[in-house]
């Protein structure tokens, strides 16, 4: 874990806009698994500005650590999106670190995780 200044949660969400925008433009393209790859880094992006703005605390390495960072910095707000942060880390072992096809209706739904995601934390940030 990593100590950050709440003004570095501005370029980690813009950065997951970005990949947002990557993974729309991937999948429009038929570059499903980018698409997922992107869907889910824009998530993690977004994830980081949740929890330097919250915690002032980013994750380092572990997926389990942002996981972790993610329900803590939740107890503020009557819900969390720790359901979907899991499905979407799991998603990118399962597909992006393995030799596996990847389809257009993976690829929409990791997409619509991501932007469910990211608008809730566009939210509370």
């Amino acid at each position: 874990m990593e100590t950050l200044k709440k003004e570095n949660a501005k370029t980690r969400l813009e950065d997951a806009l970005e990949f947002l925008e990557s993974a729309k433009d991937n999948l429009e393209q038929g570059r499903f698994k980018a698409s997922v790859d992107h869907s889910i880094t824009g998530c993690t992006a977004a994830n980081d500005s949740f929890t330097i703005t919250h915690l002032e605390k980013i994750a380092n390495m572990s997926h389990y650590e942002a996981i972790g960072l993610h329900r803590e910095a939740a107890k503020k707000f009557s819900e969390d999106k720790v359901k979907i942060l899991r499905e979407l880390l799991n998603e990118r072992h399962k597909i992006t670190y393995r030799p596996v096809k990847t389809g257009k209706q993976e690829a929409e739904a990791n997409l619509k995780k991501a932007v469910d995601f990211i608008t809730w934390v566009k939210e509370k940030t």
